[in-house]
């Protein structure tokens, strides 16, 4: 496997994977904070070739940075882990997984299965590697294809869709997917391949898409501490779960997830064993061992009988004069009457009330009879990744 960077002046900077390994970092600790791709890229690749165990982490996640710094190497040099990632910290702070090579082995053999059968000869990736789809889909899946890895520190759309060519798989997200569409040209990717993951794609979305350019969709699923959980092609609604993938229902109708790719074991101010399970907070129904997502428990909001997502209350408030910016979130109090809570975090010009909140929710949705928590914040930062952090 060769890592190819492209640089803004076209030249190229070109790595081979077999010269990456060296022994002396064996079963050694390692801090990977978030730098540029290519830097995450042969560090992370060097770190699992030669046996370390390297800590991959957001570092402009502040709190994170400073806790895992804090911390330092020596708190985990006795877990048995290959690599080691945090959740975004969209609904707190962010949750350690240590992933085992037995995880990380077993997921890829799974990812293979799906897209080891496409004559696959490049791999481009817009994804940053630190979290667990880059380090998967992008990083490790091109190591196990043998095949190169083309990517550039910043992709502009039309960046990629030059480097969408035949025979390459392009890893990316829901953003590049959409961004592609508003070029508004024509080009014939019926040989190429596309993978996004990180947030949902709508059906609709999903059709235009390969419509327009007669190409393969593949949507995954997964989680930090599930890794992959799922897939879908083109416009489907149901999701077919990975090889070695259980996926059930709880009483209250939310996934239930249970597989050889989960890690054993977390880090949330302590160690958490999971034994291979995660109950997860999405809604979903399940048919013929496929399942449809309904939306998450913690970004479902009943409004006048009807339940809405979060991130629709979030474009209602994004678009009233004076917010920039708009995070919701719904939290559960089982010990009070009213077990939910409507968390709203503002970043605005000006003051807001909640009669304001209400009255614009109100117009659009309904009445919204939950209490609301609101908070004007200084800054709703977001992860590589594009997602909205909770502030704490």
């Amino acid at each position: 496997m060769r890592v190819v960077i492209i640089n803004d002046d076209g030249s190229e900077n070109v790595y081979e994977s077999s010269k990456l390994v060296d022994r002396a970092l064996k079963n050694h600790v390692i801090l990977v904070p978030s730098k540029t791709k290519e830097e995450n890229a042969i560090e992370i690749l060097r770190a699992y070739l030669s046996g370390a165990k390297p800590i991959l982490y957001d570092q402009e996640n502040l709190s994170l940075k400073e806790k895992i710094e804090s911390l330092g190497v020596e708190t985990f040099k006795d877990i048995d882990f290959a690599a080691m990632f945090f959740t975004s910290g969209s609904t707190g702070f962010p949750t350690g997984a240590f992933k085992s090579k037995e995880n990380i082995e077993t997921d890829m053999e799974a990812l293979l299965l799906e897209f080891g059968n496409f004559h696959i000869k490049k791999v481009v990736a817009t994804v940053p590697f630190i979290h667990i789809y880059g380090f998967l889909a992008a990083l490790l899946l091109p190591l196990k294809l043998d095949v190169d890895l083309l990517f550039k520190e910043h992709f502009l759309p039309h960046d990629l869709l030059e480097h969408a060519k035949p025979h390459h798989l392009v890893v990316t997200t829901p953003l590049y997917i959409k961004s592609l569409l508003r070029l508004d040209e024509a080009k014939d990717l019926s040989q190429t391949i596309f993978i996004s993951s990180t947030g949902p794609l709508s059906a609709e979305i999903a059709k235009e898409f390969t419509d327009t350019f007669n190409t393969t969709l593949i949507q995954l699923f997964g989680s930090t501490e599930c890794g992959s959980i799922a897939f879908k092609k083109q416009d489907d609604t149901f999701w077919s779960p990975f090889q070695g993938v259980e996926a059930t229902l709880n009483a209250e109708g939310l996934l239930h997830v249970k597989s050889p790719f989960i890690s054993k074991t977390l880090w949330q101010e302590g160690l958490v064993q999971t034994n291979g399970e995660i109950q997860s907070f999405d809604y979903a129904i399940i048919e013929k061992g496929k399942f449809q997502l309904i939306g998450r428990s913690s970004n479902i909001v009943k409004i006048a009988g009807k339940r809405y997502s979060t991130t629709q209350i979030e474009e209602i408030l994004e678009a009233m004069e004076g917010i920039s910016k708009a995070l919701v979130h719904v939290k559960h109090n089982n010990a009070e009457l009213k077990d939910e809570v409507l968390q709203i975090f503002l970043e605005a010009m000006r003051p807001i009330t909640v009669k304001e909140i209400k009255s614009a929710i109100k117009h659009t949705l309904g009445k919204i009879n939950l209490p609301i928590e609101l908070k004007v914040v200084d800054k709703i930062s977001t992860t590589l990744m594009g997602k909205k952090c909770m502030p704490l």
